[in-house]
């Protein structure tokens, strides 16, 4: 193959006259393709063409050389030169725009993708009245990106009760996780399950299904971070979302556990069994049921073999789970406070040794050393029982609200004398390092006994299905107003054709 006639540098060779022997050839140039952007360099002989940018149209050729064009400034035909492939370079920021536009332009849906969303407006308080809907275009697919269908998400009193202002618990941040694109409004986070519909990430594959913080939506676009494979132990693997302004002690709550991925070497799709056994109740209790184990283990780590424990908002399924976790390890005497409404339902569950009303605190024994965990944040609650124990009482351990209560005064966070402030991230890094958790198998014991939990919950807990806006915004409601049942726990979707029709049901 020979050139075409073009114009050659000057500091190359000419082309050998016709019958002659053709120079050997040389090796390709790495990465040079035709239609590759190049920068012109290195010219001796004619140096006004170094630095100007042109496209390979053609080569390599028999002596080497690539075909290169160039438009010329104020001439109306294209400058043509013959180079070395030591004389251009890639123009790699020309590249890489042309690499995203083609991928834009690959993405582009036809036709246009639709979400809709439930999102909070600011100044309006928690109230089913500040959630508003929106109905807005999903964005293309930019690199290092990946689409998300929401299927399901679990909502509870705890979800609603973490979003109250002023709270400063770990959980405060779930409305700065999904930053919302308008003025005026922000988002919460619910833990549910989402498959990948589009992935512009080579390391996540298109149907991969994945478990972790979602918000209350159809669909959800984010930039992947990077991902983390399964461990040698039998980790998940992870998909590590991008968030703004995510702080170093939250950074769990970017990651997406993989609960099954196509193409799996072993021909088996399903990687996590927990989530295909328990499904729906693990996005329901799964996250409540380590946050009461790490609480468990705090205590333990703080105050020894202490035997005798206060619980208050007993029926919530935090306080059940740490009851639980209590009696695991034969915790002597756990009682319960609850609500006069409540008392008979939480007498049932039996997780407790006795159940007291908020009224009978005065009636509390008071003949043994014990200590408060305080998810209920009442100020007025927590003197009343300080007063009753005396110095009985060791210290509170102020938990956070693990049910919304509306218009709830006195309602303290702080800390003050004998009061110790439970954080979950603080404690999830200080655990690596604490004899009682590194040398008792508690990791272990966390994974296997969280079924059980299950099972034992399930006798008393019902799930409830909640399909589309109106039905979501009746179960929002309900859970506001303190009227929702503490045996009901909420699966919600907002694609309205999976339930069929716009209501709860049972299952």
């Amino acid at each position: 193959m020979t050139p075409p006639p073009q114009a050659q540098a000057q500091d190359s060779q000419p082309c050998e006259p016709q019958g002659a022997k053709a120079a050997p050839a040389q090796v390709d140039a790495p990465g040079i393709f035709k239609g590759a952007p190049v920068i012109v360099r290195a010219l001796q002989g004619a140096p006004e063409y170094n630095g100007c940018k042109g496209v390979v149209t053609a080569g390599p050729f028999e002596n080497g050389r690539y075909e290169v064009t160039m438009e010329a400034q104020g001439k109306p035909e294209p400058k043509v030169l013959s180079l070395k492939p030591a004389n251009f370079v890639l123009d790699t920021d020309a590249l890489k725009e042309y690499v995203s536009t083609k991928r834009a332009e690959k993405a582009r849906r036809s036709p246009p993708l639709e979400d809709f969303a439930l999102v909070w407006a600011k100044g309006k308080g928690l109230s089913s009245k500040a959630l508003v809907s929106k109905i807005t275009q999903v964005p293309d697919l930019a690199a290092h990106h990946v689409l998300m269908r929401v299927e399901k998400f679990a909502f509870s009193q705890m979800g609603l009760g973490y979003l109250m202002k002023g709270f400063t618990r770990t959980f405060n941040a779930f409305h700065n996780f999904y930053q919302y694109g308008e003025d005026g409004f922000y988002r919460s986070a619910c833990w549910g399950y989402a498959t990948v519909m589009e992935s512009s990430h080579p390391k996540v594959a298109v149907g991969t299904r994945l478990y972790g913080l979602v918000p209350p939506c159809r669909y959800h676009l984010m930039p992947v971070g990077g991902t983390i494979p399964r461990g040698k132990n039998g980790e998940p693997a992870m998909v590590e979302l991008t968030m703004t302004d995510m702080p170093f002690n939250l950074r769990r709550f970017q990651e997406m556990e993989v609960v099954s991925a196509p193409g799996e070497q072993d021909g088996a799709a399903e990687v996590d069994g927990e989530a295909s056994l328990l499904e729906d109740w693990r996005l329901v209790l799964k996250e409540i049921y380590t946050m009461a184990f790490y609480m468990d283990e705090n205590l333990l780590v703080d105050t020894g073999m202490i035997n005798s424990v206060i619980i208050s908002c007993a029926s919530a399924k935090t306080a059940m789970a740490l009851a639980y976790c209590l009696r695991m390890r034969e915790m002597r005497y756990v009682v319960g406070l609850t609500s006069k409404e409540h008392l008979e339902f939480v007498k049932a569950t039996d997780l407790y040794h006795e159940v007291y009303t908020y009224d009978q605190v005065e009636s509390l024994p008071n003949n043994r050393t014990i200590v408060y965990m305080d998810f209920k944040c009442d100020g007025e609650l927590r003197q009343n029982i300080t007063l009753r124990m005396g110095t009985n009482l060791m210290y509170n351990m102020v938990l956070g609200p693990a049910v919304f209560q509306k218009r709830m005064e006195d309602q303290v966070f702080e800390k003050r004398a004998r009061e110790v402030l439970f954080d979950e991230s603080s404690w999830r890094e200080r655990r690596r390092m604490v004899a009682e958790v590194t040398k008792t198998g508690r990791n272990e014991k966390l994974k296997d006994s969280f079924p059980a939990f299950v099972q034992r919950l399930r006798q008393h807990v019902k799930l409830r299905r909640v399909c589309g806006e109106k039905a979501f915004k009746d179960m929002y409601d309900a859970v506001y107003s303190n009227t929702s049942s503490p045996g009901d726990a909420y699966i919600c979707t907002l694609h309205e054709e999976e339930g069929g029709v716009d209501e709860i049901w049972g299952p």
